[in-house]
Order: C-alpha cells, then sequence, then structure tokens
C-alpha cells in the first residue's frame, strides 16, 4: 500500500525508463526503449465553463462545469537513434537503407503512441505511469550544432481509449507494491519495485 503524509520517504528524487509502443490496428503494438530521458513531465488538462450569479452588487461566480478533460506530456530524448529522429520529424525510417529518414511523412504524422514510464528513484517511492493513447510531436527547436549535449524535446496530446480502457481512457499509475531494503557497512537504502 502507498505510504501516507507525513512521511520523508515521499519525497522524491526522479528517475526513470521511458517505454513507447506504437499503435496499429486499435491497439499498442510492443514497447520499446526510447534511451535516456533526463526530463519527463506530465500535465492535466481542463476547459470549464462558470457561472456568474448576478443578483445584485458584487457578482460571483456560484458553478462550474467541466467541458473537457485529458492530459499533454513533455519529456526530452537525449540518445539521437534513427527510431527517435523519425518519430521527432514525424516520419519514418527508409525500409530499405536504415540510415535514411524521410521527414513529415502522412505515415508519421497518423502514428499514435502509448507511452510508459517506470519510475527507479533515487529517492522516494516508485510508480508506473501509463498513458494509453497520445500522439508525439516536436515540443522545440532540436540544436545541431551547440556547447551542450544535443536533445530531441517532444510534447505529447493525451488521445482517449474508451475500447480498451473504458473504466480508465486516459491514463494510470500504479504505485510499486513490494519493498526490499539492501544495506551497506556506510549507509542503507531503501528500493522500491514492481
Amino acid at each position: 500500500m502507498p505510504l501516507s503524509p507525513h512521511n520523508t520517504e515521499l519525497y522524491e528524487l526522479g528517475r526513470g525508463i521511458l517505454s513507447i509502443a506504437e499503435w496499429s490496428g486499435g491497439s499498442p503494438g510492443a514497447y520499446t526503449d526510447v534511451g535516456n530521458c533526463p526530463r519527463f513531465e506530465f500535465e492535466v488538462t481542463e476547459e470549464v465553463i462558470t457561472h456568474m450569479e448576478s443578483r445584485g452588487g458584487l457578482r460571483s461566480t456560484d458553478k462550474e462545469a467541466t467541458l473537457e478533460a485529458g492530459y499533454t506530456l513533455s519529456f526530452d530524448l537525449d540518445e539521437i537513434a534513427a527510431s527517435n529522429m523519425a518519430n521527432y520529424v514525424r516520419g519514418e525510417v527508409d525500409g530499405s537503407n536504415p540510415y535514411k529518414i524521410h521527414g513529415i511523412t502522412t505515415a508519421g504524422l497518423q502514428k499514435e503512441f502509448a507511452v510508459k514510464f517506470a519510475q527507479n528513484n533515487q529517492e522516494g517511492e516508485n510508480k508506473t505511469f501509463e498513458f494509453w493513447r497520445c500522439k508525439l510531436k516536436p515540443g522545440g527547436a532540436h540544436s545541431v550544432i551547440g556547447e551542450d549535449w544535443g536533445m530531441l524535446p517532444f510534447s505529447g496530446q493525451g488521445l482517449s481509449d474508451d475500447v480498451n480502457h473504458s473504466e480508465s481512457p486516459y491514463f494510470d499509475i500504479t504505485y510499486a507494491s513490494t519493498t526490499t531494503t539492501s544495506t551497506t557497512t556506510s549507509s542503507s537504502s531503501t528500493t522500491t519495485t514492481s
């Protein structure tokens, strides 16, 4: 069972492994590790409409209704593999030449992905984030000249998967269920696995 606050074991120094699976035929295929991911963020989005009460004096908000809800993703990859570059440029690796990428293709623009981030935190409880279906696109410019490590910044727009996940059509977050502790002569650490 996940820990409850207040507990210093809940403070996180986040790390983890990002994997994606391309959608085909109404469901995702096998997940592929996309390499080192130094930044991974998600945000729940919501559009609301408010109602203002106007019965006298200062108007006040007396009702709010949600019109739509979803999520967005944002992450960086610093392993510039051909498969990662193809997804970044919304294209495809050439079928007869794995050293060539076709950028901005019709098939590349139509790709959808499932995204999984499995935490392997330096500190804090580990969780697995499973985003069932989303569209990935460039989240900023890719610098090919610079004084720092190259990055492929991605952003993602969450899509609903009512067919395969009717009770939770956008994503699930699963806390690790077991804990093992290892001790060394100089310090002790707790590792949570799923």
